[in-house]
């Protein structure tokens, strides 16, 4: 019973410190997932605000330059009608207009060469193929030899009376602009925050490493695979390419091609609870070894205890000359036997023996002789005893 009652408190406290444990565990992992989907919603919503003020100027532009109205205007007029609100978009890179053979017709920056042909741009394709008047998100490109200086291009179809193809209107951004309102964050050690369009082109990242660069293409990422499938949500998985184990908190920005990532090391989440674990863990250990060791100690204690009465209690039944069952005993045994005898109406049998001439041995011999002599004769005759109920007890000198 003791050592089940030991065995069932340790059992008992380590489910509950491991029911606890546990319990923090998840509390600290929702606490990481909740903080870093906030921040992903606030880079989704800015993102989006974003695009949709290039988005804006651009149908400005191409519907004054579609409607013609601008048309019997002087050069500088046109000029500043056409891009009076672009030095109010943030990080703005330029804007310019292409015509159907991809000519330039007009920039927001002076001096851009006319005699470009950019129809083997991918923008300049895509809306020659489509029909459409979408606005399209390039790929990031670098503007100079700088690492870190990357734009990218947000485009409009322009159409005619008759959805014929006319041009493109053009917006550049600067890609530092996401990087400066992110500055300040901390996504601790090997995490980051990313934001990655759906063909897998990398747009953006906080803080940049070596590890990837702008322009990267991700597509075949397992983990990016998930972005495209579930669009939002949560997970936990190896990193393939850094190599570490990673909260990933990710949302596509509503119908644009862009999804917001923001990536944190498990090990930097889970840091503080894993050592408050192996405090409270260590502290549980001890505690539940010292039971077990209190409990050992008590069990050979009352082992002692139990040999010591069991030997009380031979002594106590035994006699100490003869080595046999001493007067008390066979009181006890013969009630015992005749009561058995008397419900199976089975014979009982005693057998009184007596040493003949005991007193002329002792007398001539001596005591210590004499007590031999006894213990030699009730070694005969205990050896002889077959069944288990069976006793030999000294009867006289008890």
């Amino acid at each position: 019973m003791l050592v089940g009652a030991t065995a069932l408190s340790v059992l008992t406290i380590l489910s509950i410190v491991s029911y606890l444990l546990v319990r923090e565990y998840r509390n600290t992992a929702q606490e990481a997932t909740r903080a870093a989907m906030n921040i992903v919603q606030l880079i989704d919503r800015d993102v989006r605000n974003t695009v949709t003020l290039y988005d804006s100027a651009l149908v400005r532009v191409t519907n004054l330059l579609q409607s013609g109205a601008l048309t019997p205007l002087p050069p500088q007029t046109r000029h500043l009608l056409l891009f009076d609100r672009t030095s109010e978009l943030p990080s703005c890179d330029g804007f310019f207009v292409v015509d159907a053979s991809g000519k330039l017709i007009t920039s927001s920056r002076p001096g851009q060469p006319t005699d470009l042909n950019l129809t083997e741009q991918p923008w300049f394709k895509v809306h020659q193929a489509m029909t459409n008047e979408e606005v399209f998100i390039s790929n990031p490109f670098q503007t100079s030899r700088a690492p870190n200086d990357w734009s990218i291009r947000f485009s409009r179809r322009m159409s005619g009376p008759d959805g014929e193809f006319r041009g493109v209107a053009v917006a550049q951004m600067k890609l530092s602009y996401f990087t400066s309102l992110l500055r300040g964050l901390d996504v601790g050690i090997h995490g980051n925050i990313s934001l990655v369009s759906t063909d897998g082109t990398l747009l953006m990242q906080y803080p940049q490493t070596e590890v990837i660069r702008i322009g990267q293409n991700v597509s075949q990422a397992p983990n990016f695979i998930r972005f495209l499938n579930e669009r939002y949500g949560s997970f936990i998985a190896m990193s393939g390419l850094y190599h570490v184990e990673r909260l990933y908190n990710f949302s596509q920005v509503r119908d644009l091609p862009m999804i917001v990532v923001v990536a944190l090391s498990t090990r930097t989440i889970f840091s503080n609870w894993q050592h408050t674990a192996l405090l409270i863990g260590a502290t549980t250990l001890i505690l539940c070894l010292g039971m077990i060791w209190l409990t050992w100690l008590l069990l050979r204690e009352l082992r002692l205890r139990q040999h010591a009465e069991r030997d009380l209690a031979g002594l106590a039944s035994t006699d100490p000359l003869s080595g046999l069952a001493n007067r008390r005993t066979l009181d006890d045994k013969l009630d015992h036997e005749w009561r058995r005898a008397q419900r199976a109406g089975n014979p009982i049998s005693l057998i009184m023996i007596d040493v003949d001439h005991f007193k002329a041995f002792n007398d001539t011999y001596g005591h210590q002789a004499g007590d031999e002599a006894l213990r030699r004769v009730a070694h005969v005759i205990k050896a002889h005893l077959r069944r288990p109920a069976d006793l030999a007890a000294r009867y006289g000198g008890g």
